[in-house]
Formats: C-alpha cells, sequence, structure tokens
C-alpha cells in the first residue's frame, strides 16, 4: 500500500451535542410525597380531609364524624438506561466519554418523564376549551375562559401555568394581551416561562400530545403530584471486553391528586 493515499482518521476532543428539547413539566407539578416512595409497587396513601359543615347554634351542638377521602400514588413506571465505551475509543477521543453519554442519558431520562406527565391531560377534571389559534380572534378569550373555570373550581390564582406548543406561543406573539418574558423581567424568565396571559404564566412543550387537536394543558402545581425514586446508577466493568459500562434503574409515579385544578386547551393548529 503507498503511504501517499493513505488518510489517517483525527478523533476530535470536542463533541457534537445533539439539539434538545425544553422540559417543563417535572417544575410546575408537586413533588410532596416524593420521599415516601422507595421502590416501583410502592403506594402512597393520600388522604384528603372532608370539609366540615358550619350550622346555626339553637342551644345543642352535634358532632360530626367526618369521613376523609382516599387516594392512591401508585409506583408503577420504571425505565432503565445503560451504555459501554470502549478503552480504545477513549483513547482515541481524547476525552471522558462516560460523562457526556451521562448527561445524554439524563436528557433522556427527563424527556421520558416530560411526556409521561404531559399524557395526564385526559385526567382533567375541567370542560375542554377550544382554540383555533389561526384565528387571532380566539387567542385571548381562550385563555380567560380557562382562567374563569379555575375560579370557579376555587383555584387560587397563584403560580397558574399553561403550557403550549411552539405554533401556539407564535400565535400568542401577535395578541395584545401577551406579556413577553423580556417586557416581565428577570423573574419571569429564571422560571423558563416565557410570558404570561390571562393570569397564567406560559411554557413552550414539544411533548404536548397531539390527539386530533394539541392538547395544552393548564392548572395550578397542586393539580398533579410526581414521586421519583433514583433506585440504582452504577459503574460496571464489561466481563470479557476492554469496556467500561454505566447503567442506571429509574422508578417514579405521577397522578392527577386535583382533577378540578387541571385543564386543557385543545388547540386546532
Amino acid at each position: 500500500m503507498s503511504l501517499d493515499n493513505f488518510i489517517p482518521e483525527i478523533w476530535s476532543g470536542e463533541l457534537l451535542v445533539a439539539f434538545r428539547k425544553a422540559h417543563v413539566f417535572a417544575p410546575l407539578v408537586n413533588r410532596n410525597y416524593e420521599g415516601d416512595v422507595r421502590d416501583k409497587g410502592d403506594v402512597v396513601r393520600i388522604t384528603t380531609p372532608a370539609p366540615i359543615a358550619v350550622n346555626a347554634y339553637s342551644g345543642t351542638v352535634t358532632y360530626e364524624t367526618p369521613l376523609s377521602a382516599q387516594q392512591s400514588l401508585l409506583i408503577d413506571q420504571d425505565y432503565y438506561w445503560a451504555f459501554d465505551i470502549d478503552d480504545l475509543e477513549k483513547v482515541q477521543a481524547n476525552v471522558d466519554l462516560v460523562r457526556p453519554y451521562m448527561e445524554e442519558a439524563g436528557y433522556a431520562l427527563a424527556d421520558t418523564v416530560d411526556k409521561n406527565i404531559a399524557a395526564l391531560y385526559t385526567a382533567s377534571g375541567l370542560s375542554d376549551t377550544a382554540l383555533t389559534i389561526g384565528t387571532s380572534a380566539d387567542n385571548y378569550p381562550a385563555y380567560v375562559t380557562a382562567a374563569q373555570k379555575l375560579d370557579e373550581a376555587n383555584v387560587p390564582r397563584t403560580g397558574r401555568w399553561v403550557v403550549i406548543s411552539p405554533a401556539g406561543y407564535g400565535a400568542l406573539l401577535k395578541t395584545a394581551q401577551f406579556t413577553a418574558a423580556t417586557a416581565l423581567g428577570d423573574a419571569v424568565i429564571r422560571t423558563g416561562a416565557v410570558g404570561q396571559i390571562a393570569g397564567f404564566n406560559v411554557y413552550v412543550s414539544n411533548n404536548l400530545t397531539l390527539d386530533t387537536t394539541r392538547k395544552y394543558m393548564y392548572g395550578a402545581n397542586s393539580a398533579i403530584t410526581f414521586a421519583l425514586q433514583h433506585s440504582m446508577v452504577e459503574p460496571v466493568r464489561r466481563e470479557g471486553s476492554f469496556k467500561d459500562a454505566v447503567r442506571g434503574r429509574h422508578v417514579w409515579g405521577r397522578k392527577v391528586v386535583r382533577p378540578s385544578a387541571l385543564g386543557v386547551i385543545s388547540a386546532t393548529e
């Protein structure tokens, strides 16, 4: 073989990292029961106190025995990731490949969780609000209607959020009542919100479900609870090979615990 035709292969020390979707749902839900989770199959019992009646006093007092409502948070989601790297590849690349692949695994896990929570739109306790984003006049009234439904359900106005698609965000940018994050200052930008409308902090996601219409979700932090248990992350030396490996297993559960605090805007895009 002639050395004149030899083309050496050079492994760059820089990695080309893929573009990533934003993950928004996990910070919008509560994690009140996470400390009670240990493994798949665990059931966390959640108690909701019953209301107490107020009666006119006429000389005697009658005592109630309130019956608290019970619901269960089932830890039923069980996922793993695993990868190995050849020793020679690590030498040729001249970089620590374990760290970036660990970051990729973490991103993939977060993406799975994000989609998992977005799929809970079917458990909404409020009637759907219709929106056709191609008609600019429909944009603001749809969010006002959504806010009204939360008001009627006695959901607190603080901390309300709505997650919309990029197409929905583009429509809001043409809506006079939408206040962009740049006009609201650092406080909103730090939360990941892109702005506000009708009392909602607005977030954008590519993980919203498409079922004939795009399912925008809105509500309050109390609507959904989420519990994640990092069961195992460990390094492994692959037997019979010159490879290091890392694997992880993650267990979680999620549930709509207050359906009256969760709504859906069915958007025709």
